[in-house]
């Protein structure tokens, strides 16, 4: 009985660490991400984006990964005109941004990995002008309708923290620097997660 135990265990043992290797076949992964941003020199322009991940991992410490968002929130204000009859709408969004990373990863305890990205990011953003006049009897007489495009590529880079909750699920957050608009700095703080296959 004593001899049979152990080779229990190594057959037991052998047959996890095949079935871990079997599961992952691939270094393909996807995944959805939400990120929180910010123009720090515009008060008040909180923005926030969601988005998918696609990424390849080479080995345990490098991966090759991109990101697509699109602007889920935005800026917007009423300003005030002088004399009270015009009624003007501002608007501020993030219409898309796409970046490629690369990505590497350090193995800390447990199942927390500390990584580091750094590539190229590209933002196209949307400014919104919309100006209605009204004459005294409250009837609109003009709209006047304003669109501005900017966008802005370069590169990016940041730090992050994921935590591996299974073989092929992980949870990760990040903060990332993102190419200046209009010399403002841009920052964003994501959180999300991803499924290797």
């Amino acid at each position: 009985m004593n001899k049979k135990l152990p080779l229990a265990f190594a057959i037991l043992a052998l047959s996890c660490t095949v079935t871990a290797n079997a599961s992952k076949e691939s270094n393909l992964y996807l995944g959805a991400q939400y990120s929180a941003q910010e123009l720090t020199l515009l008060p008040n322009r909180d923005f926030q984006t969601a988005g998918i991940i696609a990424g390849y991992q080479y080995n345990q410490f490098f991966s090759l990964e991109a990101r697509f968002n699109t602007g889920i929130s935005g800026y917007s204000s009423h300003p005030f005109s002088e004399n009270g009859f015009s009624d003007a709408e501002y608007k501020e969004d993030i219409d898309s941004q796409a970046s490629l990373f690369l990505k590497a990863s350090y193995p800390m305890f447990y199942s927390f990995n500390i990584y580091a990205l750094a590539g190229m990011t590209q933002s196209k953003y949307e400014i919104t002008t919309i100006s209605s006049f009204t004459d005294i009897e409250g009837i609109t007489t003009d709209t006047y309708p304003s669109l501005i495009k900017l966008s802005e590529s370069g590169f990016s880079y940041g730090l992050g923290l994921n935590y591996q909750m299974t073989n092929s699920f992980i949870v990760f957050v990040d903060y990332k620097i993102l190419p200046d608009l209009m010399g403002s700095s841009w920052k964003s703080a994501s959180f999300g997660a991803s499924y290797s296959f």
